[in-house]
């Protein structure tokens, strides 16, 4: 999403018209179009132009470059906000604005704030001062409690364009060659894409997964597949990613969607049914937690492959 974009967003049209609600919840699984539009977002509320937001008054260039004195931005350092934080935030907007007319305060990562201190900061939503913002923005709201998200306009950030994720990562200094394959398998989300082409094992991981797809169907064969995959210990959650994004594409074609020219989800579509794929799916996601709760990786890979297995057999096409 680029500045012309968001001017066309309902979000943007309500400022313009003096009508938005003081609370806004932003939500995308990508963390990249989450500062995006957050930035977009703030700097609309700070314009002091004519279009807003204009993109080249003082105080859009200030909320550009991040340091508009009356925007704060939480966390601080830390992943999620803490008591001490929460405290600060609520002190913080009985003070006047230093420069501007208003003030906004920017919450990364709302999902990640606990219920006892989600309760605290549900009465500074509640009945802010006059002319005070809040921005929350979350990957996903299932741990945002339903008294925060009913004080909030929820808005669903429009995924971004591969052309606009080729031009972040070029920005980002990664190298030209991996972006198209970055691309492919990211899903439109700019923040994965970001990741996967920062890691050099990431085509070693496609061509693992590709082949384990077309090429995996006996029992005989887990120890070669599980002692390629033990060497990915670090990347196990970037093989079930890419597990996830082929099983979708996949899931795509067989529903009359997708890319008709995508060779591998039009192999995967061929091999496995619908059926298979959405058990296969599940599972995968339950081996994402699995890994979270720090279970043994060894055994985690050889129930992973099991599980391709006997979901490839017991839901055949």
């Amino acid at each position: 999403m680029n500045l012309n974009d968001f001017k066309n967003t309902a979000v943007c049209h309500d400022i313009e018209k003096r009508r938005l609600g003081h609370s806004l919840l932003l939500l995308s699984r990508d963390t990249y179009a989450l500062e995006q539009y957050a930035k977009f977002l703030v700097s609309a509320l700070m314009c002091v132009g004519e279009g807003k937001p204009c993109g080249v008054c003082s105080e859009c260039k200030k909320c550009q470059h991040g340091n508009n004195v009356d925007v704060l931005y939480y966390p601080r350092s830390n992943k999620n906000m803490n008591s001490a934080e929460i405290n600060e935030l609520i002190e913080a907007t009985f003070s006047a604005p230093y420069e501007a007319d208003k003030k906004v305060f920017v919450i990364s990562n709302a999902n990640g704030i606990d219920a006892g201190m989600q309760n605290k900061l549900l009465k500074t939503l509640e009945e802010p001062p006059h002319n005070t913002f809040f921005i929350l923005t979350a990957t996903e709201d299932n741990n945002i409690l339903p008294t925060i998200k009913s004080r909030c306009r929820i808005v669903r950030v429009p995924r971004i364009a591969d052309p606009e994720i080729a031009e972040a990562l070029k920005a980002s200094g990664v190298a030209e060659n991996i972006i198209p394959l970055a691309i492919e398998y990211c899903d439109h989300n700019c923040a994965l894409a970001k990741k996967y082409a920062e890691n050099p094992d990431f085509a070693d991981l496609v061509a693992l997964v590709e082949d384990i797809f077309t090429n995996f169907r006996k029992s005989w064969q887990m120890l070669d597949y599980a002692s390629k995959l033990y060497a990915y210990n670090e990347n196990f959650e970037d093989v079930i990613e890419i597990f996830l994004n082929v099983i979708a594409r996949a899931v795509a074609l067989l529903s009359g969607a997708g890319d008709a020219n995508d060779s591998l989800a039009l192999t995967v579509a061929r091999e496995f049914s619908v059926d298979c794929l959405i058990n296969l799916n599940r599972e995968c996601l339950g081996f994402v937690e699995k890994r979270r709760r720090n279970c043994n990786f060894n055994s985690l890979i050889d129930s992973f492959l099991f599980t391709i297995l006997e979901v490839r057999h017991r839901w055949p096409v």
